[in-house]
């Protein structure tokens, strides 16, 4: 039976008749409309990689893991045919990678230099250049970038993979419940076919529904660079013509300041940067001083702490909790309607 028309209703209620010949016309434009919208242009994501692994500074660990990918890359036709895997493992026909970590750690970098070392273009599509409005598009995006990805044989990145590869949902009740089910439905459909190189990285690891990570080949944890780390990556940022003041310690500022990320330097060396070609004083005076790398980059890690969410405080049920005197808590008031002091404690487990 045929859905009705509620805005064809509304207009014949409102008194406004359209003939047969403007309703297929108007029919036509909504369908031609949601075509051009849903339609993505992938070869605007597709680029040459531009970093090597010497261009990437990882922490110890994190560096062996990658060179245990690529050397998994490098003697694919000794470990799959010489030897004898590929005959053991049919199915596993493309090599599936997760990089996970906190934000600015390298991971995108380092996708890169594995199309690099390769010698293929990386193709990177954010979620939201996949995801539609239109039910039933998303999966479509899905295949339609898996197939891209083949024909030009590139390396295949999905950024804020934990989007894609969420959980799914157990209790469907609504349209876009079964939509976001079948999305996740389509991307473990695509990467069990996909036979070339697909890199996933993600903040939120956790969030990853169990199906997908046993699909992943190699999964490779990115963490926060230690002090030597943070001195090369200080380092590596500056340009030779750059003019430093004889004040500036990079070792310095790697012990004065942790738990930050190489982007956070890299932006904290370009504030300082901006900050000094800024100073009233000729061109030639200028110098980038110890002073101005402090100031951006404790700017830097006050921004990142006022970002930080705070962590809800739970409390027990079968604690006492101190209810404020200036606030007393409803909980706190008697059957008889009178409030009772409100800094005796309250036992919240009488209330169960």
């Amino acid at each position: 039976m045929p859905r009705p028309d509620k805005l064809e209703a509304f207009r014949q209620a409102a008194g406004e008749n359209r003939s047969s010949s403007q309703k297929d016309d108007a029919q036509k434009t909504e369908n031609s409309n949601k075509e051009q919208e849903s339609k993505i242009d992938f070869s605007l994501y597709i680029r040459e990689p531009k970093y090597t692994l010497q261009d990437v500074i990882l922490t110890a660990e994190t560096r062996h893991q990658v060179d245990l990918m690529m050397a998994e890359l490098k003697h694919q036709k000794l470990i799959y045919e010489t030897w004898g895997i590929g005959e053991k493992h049919k199915l596993d026909k493309s090599l599936s990678i997760n990089f996970y970590g906190p934000p600015g750690t390298g991971k995108t970098l380092t996708a890169e230099v594995i199309a690099h070392a390769l010698n293929r273009k990386i193709l990177v599509v954010p979620y939201q250049q996949l995801e539609s409005k239109y039910v039933g598009e998303t999966p479509k995006n899905i295949s339609d970038v898996f197939k891209f990805a083949t024909e030009k044989n590139a390396i295949l990145f999905f950024d804020e993979a934990d989007s894609f590869l969420g959980k799914r949902l157990e209790n469907v009740t609504q349209a876009v419940d079964t939509a976001v089910n079948l999305t996740r439905s389509v991307m473990l459909t695509e990467l069990s076919k996909y036979e070339g190189v697909v890199i996933f990285a993600t903040n939120l690891y956790s969030n990853y529904d169990p199906a997908f990570v046993s699909r992943i080949r190699r999964t490779i944890k990115f963490e926060l660079p230690d002090e030597e780390g943070r001195v090369k990556i200080w380092e590596a940022q500056i340009p030779e013509k750059l003019p430093l003041d004889s004040s500036v310690d990079f070792k310095y500022l790697a012990k004065q300041f942790d738990q930050i990320s190489g982007r956070d330097i890299k932006n904290a060396v370009f504030q300082a940067v901006v900050a000094a070609a800024h100073e009233d004083k000729p061109d030639s005076e200028k110098k980038v001083t110890q002073e101005h790398f402090d100031k951006a980059i404790t700017e830097i890690i006050d921004a990142n702490k006022a970002a930080e969410k705070p962590q809800p405080q739970l409390v027990p049920v079968n604690e006492k909790v101190d209810l404020p005197k200036e606030q007393p808590n409803a909980l706190s008031e008697s059957t008889n309607g009178k409030v009772e002091n409100p800094s005796e404690p309250l036992d919240t487990a009488s209330n169960n």
